[in-house]
């Protein structure tokens, strides 16, 4: 199964870099005078996305009273303001493709991008997440405790989530024991091309590469018990990410 990706840049553990990019079909207010004052704005966050029929909420913080725009290739684009505290919540159709969305905070034409990618399948059933080279994925969509296999084909990142402070065993190649944050993730970084099998407190998962997904980047496409994704950062970087189906109760 095969799904065309919208690719673009977005950004959540970099500095914020300043992008010229035209306004389109905007909602939103400008940022407020605290931001005009210091010159800097913060780059979005993302924390939540809720389904909602056929519409997808974000959920997230960026600067007091400033912009949020969210946007794919082909012109798509939406865009909110955030309250006084930051927090913003901007209602999304859910996409016909596969699409990978530039998320950024807007002043006037400038734009401050944040390194991840907000990814959102057009299947209810695909994963939907935040994807940064060289970081480990944040899965947002439901997942069955692993939530994402990364690997650049040389380094891996293995991630999930659980109780918040609970140790969670992971057996690959050898066995490690890491610890759940205070939000409940864990995350585990090694060393391989992604597809060695695991073990995670005693469930098994095989991720799997999507055939010809080197051949064919920013496609999305299923791959064994799950999804997968290769794709490419403007700047070069390369990655693919594994996603284990959801539960089926959470479909």
């Amino acid at each position: 199964m095969k799904r065309p990706i919208a690719s673009r840049l977005s950004a959540t553990l970099a500095c914020a870099i300043a992008l010229i990019v035209s306004a389109c079909g905007e909602q939103t207010q400008p940022a407020g005078d605290a931001t005009q004052e210091t010159g800097w704005i913060m780059p979005p966050e993302i924390d939540a996305v809720a389904s909602s029929g056929r519409e997808l909420i974000v959920r997230g913080q960026a600067s007091p009273l400033g912009r949020v725009v969210v946007s794919g290739a082909g012109g798509l684009a939406y865009a909110v303001g955030a309250d006084a505290e930051g927090r913003f919540e901007l209602r999304v159709p859910r996409p016909a493709h596969d699409t990978l969305f530039l998320v950024e905070a807007r002043a006037g034409q400038a734009g401050f991008p944040a390194p991840y990618r907000l990814l959102i399948g057009a299947d209810p059933s695909a994963p939907i997440a935040l994807l940064a080279i060289g970081a480990p994925t944040q899965r947002l969509d439901s997942g069955p405790g692993l939530d994402a296999v990364d690997t650049d084909g040389r380094a891996v990142f293995v991630s999930g989530r659980t109780t918040a402070g609970t140790g969670v065993v992971i057996e690959g190649s050898v066995q490690r024991t890491v610890t759940a944050d205070d939000e409940g993730r864990w995350r585990l970084a090694g060393s391989g091309d992604g597809t060695t099998p695991i073990t995670i407190d005693g469930r098994a998962y095989a991720p799997a590469p999507a055939p010809g997904a080197v051949a064919t980047p920013d496609t999305l496409r299923r791959a064994g018990a799950g999804w997968s994704i290769a794709w490419s950062s403007p700047g070069g970087g390369r990655q693919s990410t594994w996603f284990p189906d959801k539960p089926a109760t959470a479909r």
